[in-house]
């Protein structure tokens, strides 16, 4: 008959100890004041940048790029979410994913059209 006290004993332990390890306990700092990067709101903790800004960092990175310097892919950018479209070939493919990841402000990059050409 003891176990159950204990079992339930040990989950509220285990359930306070998750709640301080995501924010809800007391932490290090006792200045009150939180991050400016939340739990799930994509952010990497930067300042903020533009859906433009973030479109033509893109598309700079590209024209930068000996492999994508003459690939027509079209790009645009909603809150962060970074949508490609084009043809081309999976290498190129797979450059342009990495480069449009890298640019500052980015949370997602998804193709929305892709036209796979032999290499």
């Amino acid at each position: 008959m003891k176990k159950i006290p204990l079992i339930l004993a040990f989950l509220a332990a285990l359930t306070l100890t998750a709640c301080a390890g995501l924010g809800g306990g007391s932490g290090g700092d006792s200045d009150g004041v939180t991050s400016s990067a939340g739990l799930g709101d994509g952010t990497r903790g930067g300042p903020q940048v533009s859906d433009s800004e973030i479109t033509a960092s893109i598309k700079s990175a590209f024209k930068d790029d000996d492999l994508l310097a003459s690939a027509n892919i079209t790009v645009t950018a909603n809150q962060g979410i970074v949508s490609m479209s084009g043809r081309l070939t999976a290498r190129a493919a797979n450059r342009a994913m990495s480069l449009a990841r890298a640019a500052p402000g980015v949370r997602r990059v998804v193709w929305s059209s892709i036209d796979y050409i032999p290499e």
